[in-house]
């Protein structure tokens, strides 16, 4: 389930800078340096605006996941799987030892 949410927040994010690339591509220009200054219409403007916040916004929620939410994972994971990772790594160190004989 905690997969499938931050898949579609990647998702969303994608979809959203691609679309500010398409929107501005569309008017012309590249990228939207100053409002002012461009020749850009208003809407063009809101439009990048929200798509770019949408992309800031899914961003941060999968930095958040990234900072908090993988190191409980991998803890959850160590504890369930903790036996067959000491017997892997015993078992590496013995073909290590007879490698080296």
């Amino acid at each position: 389930m905690t997969i499938t949410r931050y898949a579609i927040l990647v998702t969303i994010t994608v979809a959203s800078l691609c679309g500010v690339m398409d929107a501005s591509a569309g008017s012309g220009q590249r990228f939207l340096v100053d409002a002012g200054q461009s020749a850009a219409a208003p809407q063009d403007f809101y439009l990048w605006i929200m798509l770019a916040g949408i992309a800031l916004l899914t961003s941060v929620s999968l930095y958040r996941f990234v900072a908090f939410g993988i190191p409980t994972l991998l803890a959850g994971w160590y504890a369930s799987n903790k036996q067959w990772l000491y017997t892997l790594l015993f078992a590496a160190m013995i073909w290590g030892v007879f490698y080296w004989m």
